[in-house]
């Protein structure tokens, strides 16, 4: 027998199913109970009869332990009743250690080998297989039917608490699922993985009503509409992957409202395909940055650090700079669709460029110095800080830029840190996105000034919960979440995934630096709780938290609402996603990236406490409360809803499109005989050729239907004119001789069920 742990796991061969004591301990009694009624008829003692209060059961528990209402003792010949009774205050049980010995003895001398048992074995085996079906089919009655793929075992034990059964996949107890029925029902008991087994067995083939599944998997049991934790969208606005939320952010634009809807995301440029608009606008960017970047670095130092007699550069590299960010300003104030267009440079800016990049690198890299004055430099550093904060307020995402001008490479279908690098030279990301064109980069603008704790660098994990009813699709944000820290200190001169990556599958490799800060965790993670007991003791500004989680609220429903339209809108459809933020120096959230398939296993003492709860929650919004509207849920809270509606009008019936059709150049005017209208001409016939061709198509059966000829005759009498048609006498079509044929309502709606009825 397989004994249980105190925590309330079974031992090495269950060690993932948790069992309830309470039905443990009346499976128990059950199995004492057969046994002592074995041992009575071995030892000739009849069964006990069934008192006044109860069963026969009850009172065999009793006596098995010795509690019973005739006290504890032995028994003899003389009190044992040999007529179906016992006779009060004279029987006295004896101990199990008795009965055992005795049937031992009989059973050597004066029985055979094999005693019968209470319940024959065939019997007792029709008899679970009976109750297991019973079961199934009430679950399946009730839609009740669940499959779970992976090691998601909070979501199995929050649906079996809820009546629900498991029709397990393939790969799990495979060795079990080999065995036979009979086999299974021989071993199984309450609970335990035979039990599990069987009715998986006897529900196979019946539809899950709740599947669990990985996103690459083909969807099963559609024709049921089940809880499906998968919503489908298509390949370029899946913001799940950084090519599709590179085409939300494009979206968004036309869904932002201020304080609902707005993304707010760090620049970024597909350089993985053959676009070569999009590089131009890249290498444009690039040359742009570089400019606020020397402005930057001139405001930040003192202009005596920055100048020498025997400098290098000369101050037309910061009048070139100056230029170009003042023109940024302008076309910012007065964007207009000719600005976004990039126009290539001509030869004289080309040479412009290329001397501004060398000298200014040679600055930014090198620490070269400038030959001017130190009242020349001080008026240059005045004007570099009025263009910068004139440019950071009209675009607040410029704030995050640094000084060194560093960009990271980030594959388009990759997740978990795979293939990231960070790389600061133009000619060097363009080299490397052009030597994996398979790996589709997005190359993204870096955030060189996050907030810091400690003088390192964290994320913020939020999960992010989608659902999908008839009508409505809801969007739910966790009122918890935890922060990822880096294992060593930030810093800008080490461009190394372990201080730019706070992924925990990256950081899991690394060591925690030894001269880190104290304060910070051994395992790399907060709680919110300690998040927000930090920003109180920095001293950050009343409701500062309120401002973050509201920021992520506005940048998930402005994702959401920029892919709704590529939205395969699946009733009962739902999906948990992962959002991972940052944070600015000004306590503004910047979305990094969403995951489909967040990693939910108790890795540290942060997880452990959160990843299960975020499950549980998941299924109360999920399974309970559409049957109960008043039902909790948890710490999701809906912060956004969208009614729509698929093919329906204002009074709840099919929409029809109504309309005629249009004939476009009846009668061709007469024009010269060239080539150029005899091109035209054709063109137009091709149209108007295609055109009654498909008119003709679609007219003819239904003509046909309305007059009573069968479908099938017709297509046998318009294949019969065909062949008539070679004689010189052949008959025009008839559906060309025959009246205008005008569709009543009464007659489109037998069309409709005529066409609609099944085979």
């Amino acid at each position: 027998m397989t004994q249980s742990t105190p925590g309330g796991f079974s031992g090495p061969g269950n060690r993932n199913r948790y069992y309830n004591p309470v039905s443990k301990i009346q499976s128990l009694i059950h199995n004492l109970d057969a046994e002592l009624v074995q041992l009575c008829k071995q030892c000739s003692v009849p069964k006990p009869l069934t008192n006044n209060n109860g069963s026969s059961s009850s009172y065999a528990h009793n006596y098995a332990h010795g509690t019973g209402p005739l006290g504890s003792g032995t028994v003899t010949s003389s009190n044992i009743p040999m007529h179906g009774g016992f006779s009060s205050g004279q029987y006295r049980p004896e101990s199990i250690g008795n009965l055992l010995a005795r049937a031992r003895s009989s059973s050597l001398t004066a029985r055979p080998p094999t005693t019968s048992s209470p319940m024959a074995p065939d019997a007792h085996k029709r008899q679970m297989r009976n109750v297991y079906r019973t079961r199934v089919i009430d679950a399946y009655r009730n839609r009740r039917i669940f499959t779970v793929y992976g090691n998601y075992h909070t979501v199995r034990r929050a649906l079996m608490r809820r009546g629900w059964l498991e029709k397990l996949p393939a790969a799990r107890h495979a060795k079990l699922q080999n065995m036979s029925e009979d086999a299974l029902l021989e071993h199984a008991r309450r609970g335990n993985d035979y039990e599990a087994v069987v009715i998986s067995k006897m529900i196979n083939h019946f539809p899950a009503f709740f599947i669990w599944q990985g996103k690459g998997q083909r969807d099963l049991c559609a024709e049921v509409r089940p809880f499906r934790n998968r919503v489908r969208r298509s390949q370029f606005l899946d913001f799940s992957t950084k090519v599709g939320l590179v085409g939300c952010a494009d979206q968004e634009r036309w869904y932002r409202e201020d304080g609902v809807c707005g993304m707010s995301y760090p620049r970024f440029y597909r350089l993985g395909g053959n676009n070569l608009e999009e590089r131009m606008a890249f290498i444009e960017d690039y040359q742009q940055t570089q400019a606020r970047s020397l402005l930057l670095y001139i405001k930040e130092h003192r202009p005596s650090e920055m100048i020498s007699d025997t400098g290098t550069i000369s101050s037309t590299t910061i009048d070139f700079a100056l230029a170009k960010v003042k023109k940024m300003i302008r076309q910012a104030e007065h964007y207009s669709l000719d600005d976004a267009r990039i126009k290539p440079p001509t030869p004289a800016e080309i040479v412009e460029n290329q001397t501004f990049m060398v000298q200014s690198t040679d600055l930014l890299k090198s620490n070269a110095k400038f030959k001017v004055s130190e009242k020349v430099m001080s008026e240059y550093a005045r004007l570099a800080g009025i263009y910068l904060d004139q440019i950071e307020s009209l675009r607040p995402d410029y704030r995050w830029d640094g000084s060194r001008n560093l960009w990271i490479l980030k594959p388009g279908y990759q997740s978990r840190g795979i293939g990231i690098v960070i790389r600061s030279s133009l000619d060097d990301i363009l080299q490397w996105t052009s030597n994996n064109q398979n790996k589709k980069y997005i190359v993204q603008k870096y955030i060189e000034r996050p907030l810091l704790v400690y003088r390192t660098k964290f994320d913020i994990r939020q999960y992010m919960l989608l659902t999908i009813t008839e009508t409505k699709v809801s969007i739910w944000m966790y009122r918890d979440c935890y922060l990822r820290f880096s294992s060593q200190e930030f810093t800008m001169d080490d461009l190394r995934e372990s201080i730019h990556l706070t992924n925990n599958s990256v950081q899991k490799r690394y060591k925690n630096k030894l001269n880190r800060d104290t304060r910070l965790p051994k395992h790399n993670m907060w709680s919110l709780d300690q998040f927000k007991s930090h920003l109180h003791h920095v001293g950050a500004p009343d409701g500062t938290w309120t401002k973050i989680y509201n920021g992520f609220k506005q940048n998930l429903v402005a994702v959401v609402m920029a892919s709704i339209d590529e939205t395969e809108l699946v009733q009962n459809a739902f999906e948990l996603y992962g959002c991972d933020f940052m944070v600015d120096e000004h306590y503004n959230p910047i979305l990094i990236e969403i995951n489909s398939t967040p990693d939910l296993s108790p890795s540290t003492e942060i997880t452990a406490r959160i990843c299960p709860m975020a499950l549980k929650d998941c299924i109360r919004v999920v399974v309970d409360l559409p049957k109960n509207s008043s039902a909790g849920t948890g710490l999701f809270e809906r912060v956004f809803e969208v009614n729509y509606s698929i093919n329906k009008g204002s009074d709840g019936k099919p929409l029809e499109l109504n309309g005629k059709q249009m004939t476009l150049f009846e009668n061709l005017p007469k024009m010269r005989n060239s080539p150029r209208t005899r091109l035209l001409r054709k063109i137009l016939n091709n149209v108007k050729t295609s055109n009654s061709r498909k008119l003709d198509k679609i007219k003819e059966p239904q003509i046909k239907a309305i007059r009573g000829i069968p479908i099938k005759t017709a297509r046998k009498n318009k294949a019969d004119s065909k062949a008539s048609s070679s004689a010189p006498s052949a008959q025009p079509s008839s559906h060309n001789v025959s009246p205008k044929a005008i569709l009543n309502p009464t007659t489109r709606e037998n069309l409709a069920l005529q066409y609609t009825a099944p085979k």
